[in-house]
């Protein structure tokens, strides 16, 4: 079933646009399944409560001045008259402030449910504000407190009814039974309505709560991604340029001597180089790629290199062989089957790229350069990398400083995988690079990470 959405009619002649029905990404373009926002009257007094409450208190205030004159027309006593007066005044100031004190307004809209005495029937216009405050305590605080104030209005205006008719059974019951049905009615609407607010609002303060942690999820993912980028990039300059400036200084050496070798050199300068080059390119191109630039495996863009995988162990002896061609005295022992992990792979190789990189730039006339890999133990692969040279020479001419980025990326690489590294300078002389990977069970448990 196609989701694209309908096409839009075409436009008449002389039309100047065409009108279509709202789809869900126009009010919910992050798609967090958003419900549809209120229209436009709805949202103009949500935004405008004042409105309707000057308009309410407007309108209470005019009918209770309507009773209030009515009652001093008649034989109700002066007294009452201004007692009922000063409620009614009392209870339109509240009506004004309902969404902050419904419970005083409820409280006050009692007192004037109960003032209704012989002939004073102009103060039933307490009814009325007891439903506006019943209304405002489910909508405003909670249908506990609503339920509570509508059996004490009822109460009330019964009360106030047996009252006014002399203690008459029939009138309490009928007015127990009238007054207590509208504030019933009265206080399931405020509990739908105020419901009903707090659902969208806990819903919409959810759908906030999940965009954020979506925003904070990609960052970390962009963050991880950054840094398996930033090692891949150390690996690769970190291991070309350090053999192409052992290479280059021993051509330097050998230029008068012995120029064949420095020819040799300086053609091992060249192809690495190269494949350092279209190893960065592919990096490059990955991050052109994603960032929308253009595609990095299309081989007829301009400048575009193929993808490759990753390094696998059947290059690390190719990786050797250039450590060697620069200088280092290397032996390579190998122990056991090389498990079909690819991830373990990669990171065996790296740590070895890595070793014998630190190798080439920080030790000093090393006679031998061990490097042993065991993979004797199916579920643990061991690498040890150790050399007997000096540290750089204080009076030397070129002094490499590294920055410590190569131990903490081989580091981070290996506990990946819940492995360890250990490094550091052995007696009497040298260095050794001690790495323990645990290999996978199921390979995709590694290769889905």
């Amino acid at each position: 079933m196609s989701t694209d959405p309908a096409p839009v009619p075409q436009a008449q002649a002389g039309s100047s646009r065409v009108l279509r029905p709202k789809r869900g990404e126009d009010y919910d373009p992050q798609r967090l399944g958003l419900p549809k926002p209120p229209g436009f009257i709805r949202t103009f007094f949500r935004r405008n409560p004042w409105i309707i409450d000057s308009v309410l208190m407007g309108l209470f205030y005019y009918a209770s001045l309507g009773s209030v004159i009515s009652s001093a027309t008649g034989s109700v006593p002066i007294a009452v008259v201004l007692l009922s007066g000063i409620l009614s005044l009392g209870t339109t100031a509240a009506i004004l402030f309902r969404r902050f004190i419904p419970r005083i307004l409820a409280g006050i809209s009692s007192v004037l449910l109960l003032a209704i005495f012989p002939g004073n029937t102009g103060s039933s216009v307490g009814i009325i504000a007891m439903v506006i405050a019943l209304y405002a305590l489910a909508v405003y605080r909670s249908a506990r407190s609503a339920w509570l104030w509508t059996i004490i209005g009822t109460a009330a205006a019964t009360l106030g009814a047996l009252s006014a008719g002399l203690l008459d059974v029939a009138v309490g019951l009928v007015a127990f039974l009238g007054y207590g049905m509208v504030f019933v009615i009265a206080t399931l609407i405020g509990i739908s309505v105020g419901n009903r607010a707090r659902y969208m609002d806990a819903l919409f303060a959810r759908a906030a709560q999940l965009a954020r942690e979506r925003d904070q999820q990609a960052q970390l993912a962009t963050a991880s991604e950054r840094a398996r980028i930033a090692r891949e990039m150390h690996d690769i300059v970190a291991h070309s340029l350090t053999v192409m400036i052992a290479l280059a200084d021993g051509a330097t050496r050998a230029a008068t001597s012995d120029p064949s070798r420095a020819m040799d050199a300086m053609a091992h300068v060249s192809e690495i180089g190269r494949t350092s080059l279209t190893d960065m390119r592919r990096v490059l191109g990955v991050l052109t790629e994603a960032s929308g630039d253009g595609p990095a495996d299309d081989p007829t863009a301009t400048g575009a290199v193929p993808l490759a995988p990753q390094p696998t162990f059947d290059e690390l002896r190719p990786l050797i062989d250039s450590y060697r061609a620069a200088g280092l005295p290397i032996t390579l022992t190998i122990s056991g089957a090389v498990p079909d992990d690819s991830a373990t792979q990669l990171t065996v190789f790296r740590v070895v790229q890595e070793a014998l990189t630190n190798a080439l730039r920080y030790s000093r006339t090393p006679s031998r350069v061990e490097v042993t890999v065991d993979f004797t133990d199916p579920a643990l692969s061991e690498v040890t990398v150790r050399d007997d040279g000096f540290g750089v020479a204080t009076d030397s001419a070129v002094v490499s400083v590294g920055s410590g980025r190569g131990l903490i990326g081989m580091r981070e690489r290996v506990a990946l995988y819940g492995g360890t590294v250990e490094a550091g300078a052995v007696e009497p002389r040298g260095w050794r690079v001690h790495a323990m990977i645990p290999t996978a069970a199921d390979p995709s448990d590694h290769s889905s990470r």
